[in-house]
């Protein structure tokens, strides 16, 4: 996935994550040059755990999750258009 951050944001963002061992980097096979960022073990499960967020928090205010989901993107579309 892409995340549209510079270098100066995603450089230190990658090195807390890899201190905490929920990412890593390798290199690419075919092109050196390309560094490819991976989950591990402990990644993928906050992931899972992260997954069910969405749901919990719209059952609290009491949104359903298409209404969470749909209010999501219209954040995400403020903040592009502010970005």
């Amino acid at each position: 996935a892409r995340l549209r951050l510079d270098s100066g944001t995603l450089t230190p963002l990658l090195k807390r994550l890899e201190r905490k061992e929920l990412v890593e980097r390798r290199r690419d096979a075919e092109d050196e040059r390309v560094v490819r960022i991976h989950l591990t073990r402990p990644g993928r499960a906050l992931r899972r755990r992260a997954a069910k967020v969405p749901e919990a928090l719209a059952c609290r205010v009491g949104l359903s999750v298409e209404e969470a989901q749909e209010l999501a993107r219209l954040c995400a579309r403020v903040l592009e258009e502010l970005g």
